[in-house]
C-alpha cells in the first residue's frame, strides 16, 4: 500500500505543516506513511527503525529526533490512522441523526484501504499495551458522539433514559465492524442502513 492511498490525518498534517519547518512536517508525514505501510504489509514487528528509515527515505537521526523510542513512533502511527467520525447536527433530530453517524461510519471504515489498515491496528494494539490509553480515548470519543445522539432520543420520548451507549455501538456499529473484517465491504451500506434502522424499529410503539 503506498503513501497515497494509506489512511492518514492530512487536516492534522496540515496544521502541524503551518507551525512548523516544512521539512519537518514532510520528514514526519513521510515516516507515518511508511511505517503504516508496513504495518498493513507485515504486521508489527515488520516496523523497525531501520525498515521505517529505509522505506521513507528519512535518516535514522532524523527519525529519533521526532521520536525518541520505536514504541514513541507506534504509539503516534496507531494515533493518526484511528478514523474521524463527525458528530451529526442535533437539529436533524434523534432519527434523521443516528442513520447520518451509522452512515458516516460505514463510509468512513467501508474502503479498501480501511479494510485493510482496521486487523493491522487491532493486531498492533494487542501487539503493544502502551497503546490501550489511544485506543480508549478514541473509544470514548466515539462513543460520545452516539450517546449525544441518544439523548436526542430520550428528550423526544422515543428512547428510553437509561440506554448503555456502549451497548448500543455494539448493536449498531459492530455489524458494520464485523463485515468489514470478514470482507464484505461491497455490502457495508446495506447493513449499515439494516443495523440502524433494526434498532429504531426495536423503540417503536
Amino acid at each position: 500500500m503506498t503513501s497515497n492511498t494509506t489512511p492518514t490525518t492530512d487536516a492534522a498534517a496540515s496544521a502541524e505543516e503551518s507551525c512548523v519547518d516544512p521539512r519537518i512536517a514532510r520528514s514526519r508525514r513521510a515516516v507515518l506513511a511508511a511505517a503504516t505501510e508496513l504495518l498493513v504489509e507485515a504486521g508489527p514487528r515488520a516496523v523497525t527503525v531501520d525498515a521505517v528509515a529505509e522505506r521513507s527515505g528519512v535518516a535514522k537521526s532524523t527519525l529519533y529526533r521526532h521520536w525518541e523510542s520505536r514504541t514513541a513512533l507506534l504509539i503516534d502511527v496507531m494515533s493518526c490512522n484511528v478514523p474521524e467520525v463527525a458528530a451529526p447536527d442535533p437539529a436533524l433530530g434523534f432519527h434523521e441523526a443516528l442513520r447520518a453517524l451509522v452512515r458516516d461510519v460505514a463510509s468512513t471504515l467501508g474502503t479498501p484501504e480501511w479494510a485493510a489498515l482496521m486487523p493491522a491496528l487491532m493486531s498492533l494494539k494487542q501487539h503493544m499495551p502502551e497503546l490501550q490509553q489511544v485506543s480508549d480515548d478514541d473509544r470514548e470519543h466515539k462513543i460520545g458522539a452516539l450517546a449525544a445522539v441518544l439523548d436526542l432520543g430520550v428528550a423526544e420520548g422515543v428512547l428510553p433514559p437509561d440506554l448503555d451507549a456502549s451497548l448500543v455501538a455494539t448493536v449498531v456499529i459492530g455489524p458494520i465492524v464485523f463485515t468489514i473484517l470478514g470482507g464484505g465491504i461491497a455490502d457495508i451500506d446495506e447493513v449499515a442502513e439494516y443495523s440502524v434502522e433494526r434498532f429504531i424499529a426495536s423503540y417503536r410503539t
